[in-house]
């Protein structure tokens, strides 16, 4: 378990800026993840593919793609799993009171 103890030499508690910045971060990476799901969604439309599928099939073996479109389907698949990593460790972050 990592810790950060915060301090600030005004008065007013920072809880509420970290808790604010925490939940901005979260709300920019989910619409990351829209995004870029909407950008798989176009692949598997174009393909009739599930990009599950083309993942696990390698792209050599779907018809008509291009190397092109082969790098960015994939690239686009691993920005994915990088957000959700990234979501997921925010969404484990406890603001512990001493």
């Amino acid at each position: 378990m990592s810790q950060v103890i915060l301090k600030s030499p005004r008065k007013e508690p920072i809880e509420p800026l970290v808790v604010a910045a925490l939940e901005a971060e979260k709300k920019e990476i989910l619409a990351a993840i829209l995004k870029t799901k909407e950008k798989l969604s176009l692949f598997e439309k174009r393909f009739n593919l599930s990009t599950t599928d083309f993942i696990a099939q390698a792209y050599q073996e779907v018809p008509k793609i291009t190397e092109m479109d082969a790098v960015e389907w994939s690239g686009e698949y691993e920005t994915l799993k990088r957000l959700e990593e990234r979501l997921s460790h925010l969404q484990e972050i406890q603001i512990v009171h001493n």
